[in-house]
């Protein structure tokens, strides 16, 4: 009887487990190879600003485990100063800002400290000043919060009589749906990359010679190895760093798509390696976002002329499939993140949010 007993709660327990688990959009159930438009791209220009750039300029978004959405957070240097955070919503297929974006009246140095602004006119504060984010935006496995680390950014014709400003990188907690102010990343300027390493719990960042560590909870960071580009020819310059769960690796894939790979060696780190990887197949030169597919074990992305490219680290090989089912032409900038739950990647291009499938 107690066995039984036993038997009937765990069942329970697991349809609990699932039932609280998101389900994949049938919406995004395609074909191998094959996109979907799910529709124009929208978001909020904030009051009394001109017609500047967009808030993707330059700039990228992170796939959120703990909600199953997309978040991005942009603009900035030369085009729009939005401060909102914006989420794709796999239930919906649509874009919503997560708060209304600070008014250009308000934008003024004495309204800003360390990049972030400190007032606006609804709604709760500090938030970042808007900036190119290239591949600094990370969602931890361990952590409810997007993590901004991009430190500062460029004058626009939005705010006049700024100039180039630093800052520091911030935190949005899921929780509470507060920003705040975190030590500023060594990583975090124009063109750096970075990802969550789920074994370390740390970040993982590359900027210029440097590859480094950073702790969110402390703000601590530790260069853990120098002179990358003497050394090996490499950087991550306006490019992106992709965790791979079956080796434990980094790949790294600039925008000149000189990918390398980091070993990382977590008990040392300063012991950690860089390997030049001169796969076969061939990736155009763009600046663009990469994200690991879990189903299909390879990192795909690079949305060009139509075309997605692959990398397989096993075979240390590219590929490239021209896209079936619809036209995305090239993507934006950072926009891509892939969705574990649909087994689909989502990406910006054209101004139309885009989904595609590598394999079923």
């Amino acid at each position: 009887m107690r066995a039984v007993l036993t038997i009937a709660m765990t069942l329970l327990a697991t349809g609990a487990a699932l039932a609280g688990a998101p389900a994949p959009n049938p919406k995004l159930d395609l074909a191998d190879n094959t996109a979907a438009d799910l529709g124009p791209f929208t978001w909020q220009k904030p009051a009394g600003e001109g017609d500047t750039g967009s808030v993707t300029d330059y700039s990228g978004m992170a796939y959120d485990p703990h909600n199953h959405r997309i978040l991005l957070f942009g603009g900035g240097h030369a085009t729009t100063w939005t401060d909102a955070v914006y989420a794709f919503s796999f239930a919906e297929l649509k874009w919503s800002a997560l708060y209304a974006p600070t008014p250009q009246k308000f934008y003024k140095k004495e309204n800003m400290d360390r990049g972030f602004w400190k007032a606006g006119e609804s709604g709760d504060y500090p938030r970042p000043v808007g900036r190119h984010t290239y591949d600094l935006l990370v969602v931890p496995d361990d952590r409810e919060e997007l993590l901004l680390l991009m430190n500062g950014c460029g004058p626009s014709g939005v705010a006049p009589g700024f100039g180039y400003w630093g800052g520091g990188a911030g935190s949005f907690d899921f929780k509470t749906n507060k920003w705040k102010i975190m030590p500023t990343a060594p990583f975090g300027g124009y063109g750096g990359a970075a990802e969550y390493d789920p074994v370390s719990k740390k970040i993982i960042g590359s900027a210029g010679q440097g590859v480094f560590t950073y702790e969110p909870e402390t703000g601590k960071s530790a260069k853990i190895l120098d002179d990358i580009s003497d050394k090996f020819k490499v950087n991550c310059y306006s490019g992106t760093m992709v965790y791979f769960p079956p080796d434990q690796k980094m790949y790294c894939i600039p925008d000149s798509k000189k990918i390398w790979s980091l070993e990382l060696d977590r008990t040392n780190w300063n012991k950690s390696k860089i390997t030049v990887l001169n796969p076969t197949g061939e990736c155009p030169g763009s600046e663009c976002a990469f994200a690991y597919d879990a189903k299909n074990k390879v990192i795909g992305g690079g949305v060009k002329d139509n075309k997605f490219y692959v990398y397989d680290p096993a075979k240390n090989s590219w590929t490239a499939e021209a896209i079936q089912g619809g036209k995305p032409g090239t993507m934006t900038f950072h926009c891509l993140v892939y969705s574990p739950v649909d087994n689909a990647y989502v990406f910006i291009a054209g101004n139309r949010t885009w989904a595609y499938r590598w394999k079923k």
